[in-house]
């Protein structure tokens, strides 16, 4: 091969190894933020219920046993880095240096087509940042494979000096996935068994109440067995962590349960158990969310106004509905209308029937289920009330 070709697959096979190791480092980040349900805000891809990283991030299938299959990534993209940039430095070596590197290359395309198959038939959600690693993949292993003379994987394989090529990967993945991990344990703050079925024991024996959720803004089945009432306050700073954490926590429910938002405002405007005012937009911006679901947009609405926390007016709250692409004169007209303002009295009413005293207050079928953050305990609550 002319060493100007060579050396255009070199700095393709670099390239595309540059843009692995940013989308995995980001999307390794995100990951360990769902699992200590530490999110407060949008992910840069989580665009639309299927345009959505988050939803995919927080799956069964986003991690191996304690190591994120984005940090595995993460490793495989800087152990390439590390040998092209070797193979520079050796040029007598190149094909030893690059043997292992390419095998493996080649092996990830058939990890990222299962991988898309899981994102777009099982989890029917597709990760902006997950297919630009396939993409990566796919141009990593050809520009690789061009290197090595286009060899058959048997060829390659006989070119590998084991003894030095497993030295180099097992340092560079244990180190790493010691440090995975580590991060692991410290982000999941996982609870022992026992523990975990003391906390549901105690959730199951709870004598459910009665909510009526008909005709409110829903994600999941429609007919789900499963029915959880989120009752929330727009200017609540812990609701934030649930408006961004909750869904991803039950992606893997999406099927089986149905996630119900109900207002609950901590504003004595609207909530005559206030006896202050402590959230004094909270009214106006429970109104919005409302007249943003009349026109079919109210998850829209939800993520940008939490997303724009803490602070609104109604100016703000006006520009959120632009934002979103709202009618703004049916908005408008919305606002001020009785109804909207019945819907949320409604809400909050039942609120303060079944005895809601802050917010978040999350209750599956009617139990209510103070520790929703905890992944062991949310997951642990829906199985049980799926149970026969």
């Amino acid at each position: 091969m002319p060493q100007q070709i060579r050396k255009g697959f070199w700095l393709l096979a670099l390239l595309a190894t540059l843009v692995g190791i940013g989308a995995a480092a980001y999307l390794t980040y995100q990951h360990f933020l769902h699992l200590s349900a530490s999110m407060t805000g949008k992910s840069l891809c989580n665009l639309s219920p299927y345009l959505n990283c988050d939803s995919v991030l927080a799956s069964k299938y986003a991690s191996l046993g304690t190591l994120p299959l984005a940090g595995l990534g993460l490793l495989f993209y800087i152990y390439v880095f590390g040998a092209l940039l070797y193979s520079r430095m050796a040029p007598e070596n190149f094909s030893e240096i690059l043997a292992l590197p390419t095998l493996l290359a080649l092996a990830t395309i058939f990890l990222s087509l299962f991988l898309a198959y899981v994102s777009f038939f099982e989890l029917q959600a597709l990760c902006i940042f997950c297919f630009t690693l396939y993409v990566v993949n796919l141009i990593l292993a050809l520009a690789l494979w061009a290197l090595m003379g286009r060899g058959g994987p048997v060829e390659i394989f006989r070119k590998i000096p084991w003894g030095k090529a497993l030295l180099y990967f097992g340092i560079v993945f244990a180190i790493g996935g010691v440090i995975l991990h580590t991060n692991h344990k410290q982000m999941a703050k996982e609870l022992s068994k026992g523990e975990v079925q003391e906390y549901l024991n105690q959730f199951m024996a709870q004598k459910p109440v009665a909510i009526d959720v008909s005709g409110k803004p829903f994600w999941g089945n429609a007919d789900a067995k499963v029915v959880i009432a989120e009752f929330s306050d727009m200017e609540c700073p812990y609701c934030k962590v649930a408006a961004f954490n909750l869904k991803p926590l039950l992606g893997d429910y999406r099927d089986k349960v149905k996630l119900v938002f109900m207002n609950y405002p901590l504003d004595k405007a609207c909530n005559p158990s206030m006896q202050r005012d402590l959230h004094q937009q909270a009214c106006n911006a429970a109104y919005a969310a409302h007249c943003a679901g009349v026109q079919g947009k109210f998850w829209e609405y939800h993520d940008a106004a939490f997303d724009r926390q803490p602070k609104f007016s109604d100016e703000s709250l006006l520009a959120i509905g632009r934002k979103v692409k709202l009618d703004m004169k049916a908005f408008e007209a919305c606002l001020g209308a009785d109804s909207t303002k019945q819907a949320v009295a409604a809400d909050v009413a039942l609120g303060n029937q079944i005895g809601v005293s802050g917010t978040p207050a999350v209750y599956i079928n009617g139990r209510s289920l103070p520790n929703w953050i905890n992944r062991q305990i949310l997951q642990g609550a829906v199985e049980r009330s799926l149970a026969p």
